[in-house]
């Protein structure tokens, strides 16, 4: 049987990007945004932030582990400091420097994508 051809975005999307949504929420939340404030940043409904929020979106386990990488918190902290700052550079490719770093430097994950960190 052939092997299967799984992009390093279809897993991001089903698990590390939903986590790393979930942290970004929660920083901007201590920040003094609203949950609608949070979802036009995040191009997503209310009710996903506060699904978000409310810990019933992005794994748990995976959240404990990201949050424990001060590297990974470091760059999250950076992010979400752009947002505050309302800085250009806070493209949304940006969120794809989260991932990739989520998915290589902290769950040790080996396949590539164009975003990786070396």
């Amino acid at each position: 049987m052939p092997k299967k051809i799984i992009v390093p975005c279809e897993v991001a999307v089903k698990d590390v990007i939903p986590a790393i949504k979930a942290l970004l929420a929660i920083k901007l939340s201590e920040r003094g945004y609203s949950q609608k404030e949070i979802a036009e940043i995040l191009d997503i409904s209310i009710a996903e932030v506060n699904y978000l929020l409310k810990g019933k979106r992005g794994d748990e386990e995976l959240k404990k582990i990201l949050s424990k990488d001060s590297d990974f918190m470091d760059l999250l902290e950076s992010f979400s400091r752009k947002i505050v700052n309302n800085e250009e550079s806070t493209d949304p490719l940006s969120l794809c420097v989260l991932c990739s770093y989520a998915r290589r430097k902290v769950l040790k994950q080996e396949q590539a994508c164009p975003y990786d960190i070396t």
